[in-house]
């Protein structure tokens, strides 16, 4: 009898006697598309032997039942062994020869990018698989005017080689007479023996190479099969009856009786005893089906709850570890999360040693990936531990990324800023507050750039950021005054509007504990960092990410070692996308991704293996999916090269570096109202800008700003319906201040 489990979010629920569980989840191919449950069999037990054997390969032993099993090397005679060493070497051979053929079959009719397409649309990235159709229907179109090209060819091929014997014959009929006529010369004959003899000898030559076609042929498909048994051998991709001694033997089928056992056994009394009391198809019933899912398998299993007898989704999540060795697995290689279901908690269990492959490199190093839309497109990030593209929406989000040092925080960032900075519409500002060059790359394509970990550097970044709230109070000014002209706020086609002041600037701070535990203090004695109300970069963050989003205006910024002092709490819980690689401890988990998302499950980078598992991030995105991602690996040479695209695809940056100088207000005043005898502070603000267009605090300043300056320099700005400046005062506060003519 065959028990189906019908996998609802609520129950799981199969119609069968109480008779032992002999299914297995089996690995049917490589294609990561064959994504299907594999369904419990229960069998009577006098013929549960044969019938396994028959459907399911070897079965648990009666003893074993419920427990994992490894299997034993069993010593084969060395006749056998000879046999199992040629089957094994043929498979590679047959294997490697049907991988080839199909791979040419996919490129040949398109079908490869077919599954491209079909992936960046379960994936929704539609402008990607727009772009990737095109580029088919651009290939069948090449290949259908090559097909043309070639008939068209050899309809005039009888044509062409008529031609060529008359005009070879015409030229030889008067070269012959030039020679009959010549005296001395060869004679009318010796001329035709001549073409005669080397159309002989052409053919021969022909006849010769044709002879070795076949040869050329064989050795041809040699080359191929060598290769795709290659492929095979590596990959050790043969039946288990077939495999070498010593490989995938000591691996754990994940079956159901293994799951219930390693939850039996995971030291949580009250599971123990409501297990004991079950009988076999009850445990059956607590599972879902098992499936594959990318490197490994998933199945749901409900917890009981009946009686005396409750246990939480949070105590089977708390032993953890108890529960992969009863699977067969390292801590690592088992993710214990929440179910949509109630009372029912999510197993993912990789395949032994499938998490310390690598994963390929990033599609972003792909010479045709010139391009991204941040408004329609997602960020190609890394792929989730099913094998998923885990794609990164990044329009109009806050951005946080943290963890230990030296963990692959600033790689996996600026893989984002590459990304970003292949959309031409984006205005990117950067302060990398360590300062060691992992960002010299990108300083010809943002508009600032910022490297060091000085007081001066967050002073800069902080003039950084305070710019970005003055161009978003700007922007929001414009929205408010301008309601009819603007009545859906900033839609992606007004972004995209170069000239509509609109456009997305995204503000990234790298090593921001730099700036949030900066001691220093300006000339009115506000410190740049803290993070109380008056500091200047944490007061400028949390503007930015309480408004900015909607006039888009965006804040990122990658933190180490995340405490309270060094990230506040109001600052890290404005990002929409927050993303942490290993951490030390819970608590740390909590600041980088939020009690609800730590709280929910899946969300727990403390769980990950500091210096094993560089570049994995727990990622919660803006839609609140939390997934465990290995990122793409894109080293300094690969950055430049994909950098170099950038720039191709940017032909109007200005970049704003921060002028070391410390330039003279009153002068300047006093150059820019030239022979005017009084001007709008406004009017002087703008004048100062276009006379020193790279110096921050000409940028930053308003009239107000102006006004509190001057005064302080004995010249006062005086209202007469708006803020005047008068020259007459700018200059007797220069002389007084060099000793000359006293200001009063």
């Amino acid at each position: 009898m065959t028990a189906v489990h019908d996998h609802d979010d609520t129950n799981h629920e199969a119609e069968v006697i109480p008779l032992p569980v002999r299914a297995t989840a089996e690995r049917l191919g490589d294609d990561p598309a064959n994504d299907e449950p594999i369904e419990g069999e229960l069998v009577p037990d006098t013929t549960s032997r044969a019938l396994a054997r028959i459907k399911r390969g070897p079965v648990i032993p009666p003893a074993l039942a419920g427990k994992a099993k490894r299997a034993a090397e069993v010593a084969l005679p060395a006749g056998a062994q000879a046999v199992k060493f040629t089957g094994r070497h043929l498979y590679y051979v047959g294997g490697g020869a049907w991988d080839t053929l199909a791979s040419g079959y996919g490129r040949w009719t398109g079908r490869d990018i077919d599954a491209r397409i079909a992936a960046a649309q379960a994936a929704g990235d539609h402008g990607v698989a727009a772009q990737l159709s095109a580029q088919r229907n651009e290939s069948r179109r090449l290949f259908l005017e090559r097909i043309k090209v070639f008939g068209q060819l050899m309809m005039q091929a009888p044509k062409f080689i008529a031609a060529t014997g008359l005009l070879t014959t015409a030229i030889t009929l008067i070269v012959s007479i030039a020679a009959w006529a010549t005296p001395g010369g060869m004679g009318f004959a010796d001329v035709w023996s001549a073409l005669i003899n080397a159309l002989v000898g052409g053919f021969d030559f022909v006849v010769w190479a044709a002879s070795w076609a076949p040869w050329a042929g064989i050795a041809l498909l040699v080359g191929l099969l060598i290769k795709g048994y290659n492929h095979r051998r590596r990959r050790q991709d043969v039946p288990a009856f077939l495999a070498t001694p010593g490989t995938g033997s000591t691996e754990v089928e994940i079956t159901p009786s293994v799951v219930v056992s390693a939850l039996q056994r995971s030291g949580i009394p009250a599971l123990r005893r409501a297990i004991d009391r079950m009988d076999e198809h009850q445990r059956a019933a607590m599972l879902s089906p098992i499936k594959l899912a990318g490197c490994g398998v998933e199945v749901d299993v409900t917890l009981p709850s009946s009686g005396d007898t409750t246990v939480t989704t949070e105590q089977v999540r708390a032993k953890r570890q108890a529960v992969a060795e009863g699977l067969g697995r390292h801590e690592h290689e088992v993710f214990i999360t929440k179910a949509p279901a109630a009372r029912t908690v999510r197993l993912w269990v990789a395949d032994s040693g499938a998490l310390d492959e690598p994963i390929g490199p990033s599609p972003l190093v792909n010479d045709g990936f010139d391009a991204a839309d941040i408004f329609s497109g997602r960020a190609p990030w890394g792929v989730t531990l099913r094998g998923d593209a885990f794609l990164l929406k990044l329009w109009q989000c806050h951005l946080l990324i943290t963890g230990l040092s030296n963990q692959g925080k600033t790689v996996a960032l600026r893989s984002l800023l590459l990304w970003l900075l292949l959309d031409p519409s984006v205005e990117v500002h950067l302060a990398d507050l360590k300062g060691v060059g992992d960002y010299n790359m990108l300083k010809p394509l943002v508009s600032t750039y910022i490297a060091g970990p000085t007081d001066e550097h967050v002073a800069d970044a902080t003039d950084m950021v305070e710019w970005a709230g003055e161009e978003m109070n700007r922007r929001i000014t414009e929205l408010e005054g301008n309601a009819d002209r603007y009545p859906n706020g900033v839609t992606s086609e007004l972004s995209r509007d170069p000239h509509s002041g609109f456009h997305p600037i995204v503000l990234v701070v790298d090593e921001a504990q730099v700036a949030y535990e900066c001691t220093a203090k300006d000339e009115q004695g506000i410190p740049y960092g803290g993070a109380k109300a008056n500091s200047r970069f944490f007061n400028a963050v949390r503007k930015i990410q309480n408004q900015g989003r909607a006039v888009n205006v965006t804040f990122w910024q990658g933190t180490q070692d995340p405490t309270n002092e060094n990230l506040p709490i109001r600052a890290r819980n404005g990002a929409h996308i927050r993303a942490s690689l290993v951490v030390a401890t819970e608590s740390q988990s909590r600041m980088g991704m939020g009690d609800a998302a730590v709280d929910a499950g899946g969300a727990a980078p403390h769980e990950l293996r500091q210096g094993l598992d560089k570049g994995v991030l727990v990622v919660k995105d803006a839609s609140n999916t939390i997934e465990t991602v290995r990122t793409h690996f894109i080293d300094g040479n690969a950055a430049e090269i994909i950098a170099e695209r950038a720039r191709q695809a940017r032909h109007h940056i200005r970049t704003r570096v921060k002028e070391t100088e410390q330039r003279d207000l009153l002068a300047d005043v006093a150059e820019v109202l030239a022979d005017d005898g009084k001007v709008k502070a406004t009017d002087v603000v703008a004048r100062l800008r276009t006379f020193a267009p790279n110096y921050r605090p000409y940028e930053q300043l308003n009239a107000d700003k102006l006004k509190a300056q001057l005064d302080a320099e004995g010249a006062q700005v005086t209202k007469a319906g708006v803020l005047m400046v008068y020259a007459e005062r700018v200059h007797q506060a220069l002389a007084a201040r060099e000793g000359g003519n006293d200001a009063g």
